[in-house]
């Protein structure tokens, strides 16, 4: 029952942590108003996985990551540069409607997985957050991590909340796909895209002078 009980709040805890959207969201959101619902899939579930290393490095690393704080600056520097050049690739990038109906389906899946995958392992709040979760998970009885089993299925619940908003973004954005495209031009959501990009840039990077 507790082990059950620790997968639904990390669950709901993986849920709302991934509710900001933030440069993961913009990929998925982007490959799906790019592409379709299939690749959103993927880029969804790429952008889910580094919770395991998020949630496993909060339960194994905390006194370390304590001791080296330098770590979590670190983090904090290597998503400036990463954002900054998606965003300028991606308004650099003049694909036609034509063009991405003939290529192959497994780069596009491809593409969109790492993309999402790498944006989220450069998160620098993906360590801290489940930091601070996995700290008020042990100062509660009926929810401390306290066998391997309680610290995988922590794992899994922080996974598995995370990848369920991420969809969830993507099943939205495919909803209403048709609609916003009746509205907007495709080369209007690339440059919003791409200056979205830059300008989360520029703010991560003025957190880190702060």
């Amino acid at each position: 029952m507790k082990i059950l009980w620790i997968f639904t709040v990390t669950f709901i805890i993986g849920c709302l942590g991934s509710i900001y959207p933030g440069p993961v969201k913009l990929s998925i959101v982007q490959v799906v108003m790019q592409k379709n619902l299939r690749v959103g899939l993927w880029a969804a579930i790429g952008a889910s996985l580094p919770e395991i290393l998020g949630s496993a490095l909060a339960i194994y690393s905390f006194r370390w990551l304590q001791q080296v704080p330098d770590v979590l600056i670190w983090f904090q520097w290597s998503v400036i540069p990463i954002l900054l050049i998606i965003g300028f690739l991606t308004l650099q990038k003049k694909s036609t409607p034509d063009v991405e109906k003939q290529e192959s389906a497994s780069p596009a899946n491809r593409s969109a997985f790492t993309k999402a995958m790498v944006l989220n392992l450069c998160n620098p709040q993906l360590v801290p957050f489940w930091l601070v979760t996995t700290v008020w998970f042990n100062s509660k009885p009926g929810l401390s991590l306290d066998s391997f089993g309680h610290e995988l299925f922590f794992i899994l619940g922080a996974t598995g909340g995370s990848f369920a908003m991420n969809y969830l973004y993507a099943k939205l954005t495919s909803v209403n796909r048709e609609r916003i495209l009746d509205k907007i031009q495709p080369q209007t959501i690339r440059l919003l895209t791409g200056w979205g990009f830059i300008l989360l840039g520029v703010w991560q990077a003025v957190q880190a002078f702060a």
